[in-house]
């Protein structure tokens, strides 16, 4: 398993330490948070954020219950900073208070008006920032940086880069990626991982977060133009052979387009609930949990026709005399 090695000294210091996991869509965050979960022993607060008004990845997070604060109001770095501020509240009012708080910001935040919430000083009376994590996708790494200034800003301020994967990148190209992700943030530790693994301890242990790289930086959101989000929903399940070919056509056709499509897929005449995930032009399907007829995928990306996919979602719905 990768080595965030050295591990600093023991800490002092009484606040909640709080881990900012940033990454463009896809890179893989909440798999990391999910291996934090279930290779740390520590009690964990968790606050979720998401690219539109219907939560996904909360739902995708394992074991916490009420540990998980999901937020869908707006971008963390945009519109959603009152919403960090009251979960953050929230926990510093719990009487057991968890040895860490973990901030998964969406794919497309820009990590510097987060930090500036953090770095605020009623914040900083119960909270202190001890890393900040940027998640990469080895396979789309150059394409990332190049067309999104939000994942630059990740990578720029980052202290561990997560070089993520890495079992789907070609080795060659995987090189390039990393020397000029280096070039990028020369001072960050990287590491390689497959499926968000590596060293859990080592990274809560991490205390390297200096406050003073805001100093003079410009905390203004940037954003990739013309990105939007919408969701579908349907509440009857979907024809098979028909969502087949709209996620075929629609989907993984478009990938310069439809950079992440996420939710829960009902199929007529499946017993399961589908967790669907697309990044790009891959996507995962895996079985979740007793079907009830209901589908929701939330659909992020670049110049994308709400109508046009609206309709054709219609068209694979089943239609009522054969539920």
């Amino acid at each position: 398993m990768p080595n965030l090695s050295p591990t600093p000294a023991p800490r002092t210091d009484e606040r909640v330490p709080v881990i900012v996991i940033g990454g463009f869509l896809g890179a893989g965050k909440t798999t990391l948070v999910n291996h934090l979960i279930r290779s740390l022993p520590h009690r964990l607060g968790i606050i979720v954020n998401e690219f539109g008004q219907a939560g996904v990845d909360g739902g995708l997070i394992e074991r916490l219950n009420d540990d998980v604060t999901e937020l869908t109001a707006g971008c963390l770095c945009c519109t959603g900073r009152d919403d960090l501020l009251r979960a953050l509240v929230t926990i510093a009012m719990r009487e057991q208070k968890p040895d860490a708080v973990v901030v998964e910001l969406s794919g497309v935040a820009d990590p510097t008006p987060v930090l500036a919430t953090l770095l605020e000083r009623s914040v900083r009376a119960a909270f202190r920032v001890t890393t900040l994590v940027a998640v990469v996708d080895a396979r789309h790494a150059l394409h990332t940086l190049r067309d999104h200034p939000e994942a630059a800003r990740q990578l720029a301020y980052a202290n561990v880069v997560v070089l993520n994967k890495t079992d789907l990148s070609d080795p060659g190209l995987l090189d390039h990626a990393e020397s000029v992700l280096r070039g990028v943030n020369p001072l960050a530790r990287m590491v390689r991982v497959e499926q968000g693994q590596l060293d859990a301890d080592a990274l809560l242990a991490r205390d390297d977060f200096d406050p003073r790289v805001l100093d003079g930086a410009d905390t203004a959101a940037q954003h990739t133009p013309g990105l939007k989000s919408f969701t579908l929903r349907a509440t009857r399940p979907l024809d098979p052979y028909r969502w087949q070919r709209f996620m075929t056509d629609l989907i993984l056709s478009r990938p310069a387009e439809v950079l992440r499509v996420k939710g829960f897929v009902d199929l007529y005449g499946y017993p399961q609930r589908i967790l669907f995930q697309a990044v790009r032009d891959l996507f995962t399907a895996d079985a979740w949990e007793a079907g009830d007829g209901h589908t929701e995928l939330v659909f992020i990306g670049r110049g994308l026709d709400r109508a046009e996919y609206a309709a054709a979602f219609e068209a694979c719905v089943i239609e009522e005399a054969v539920a």
